[in-house]
């Protein structure tokens, strides 16, 4: 049985500090940052695709043109690399 997926949108602008864009990615089932962030660039709307090693969650951060660039670009030190599909 997978575990469940859960959405959200990120809630942060691109020129915010790095705590407060690792905080639109932490976990909702544990708060904790993933440990895995894979950003989708082929949709209409970008997004990353996340997953805590914690509790194994599996969540998707919704992402707004800025906010995507914001991640490839200079993501937050307290998450990891982002992968750019």
């Amino acid at each position: 049985m997978s575990a469940p997926v859960f959405e959200d949108a990120a809630r942060f602008g691109p020129y915010d500090a790095g705590e407060l864009v690792a905080a639109s990615f932490a976990c909702p089932l544990c708060l904790s940052l993933p440990s895995h962030v894979v950003m989708e660039r082929a949709l209409a709307f970008p997004s990353a695709v996340c997953w805590c090693s914690r509790c194994d969650g599996r969540f998707v951060v919704h992402l707004d043109e800025q906010q995507a660039m914001r991640l490839a670009l200079a993501p937050p030190a307290e998450l990891p690399r982002p992968v750019l599909t």
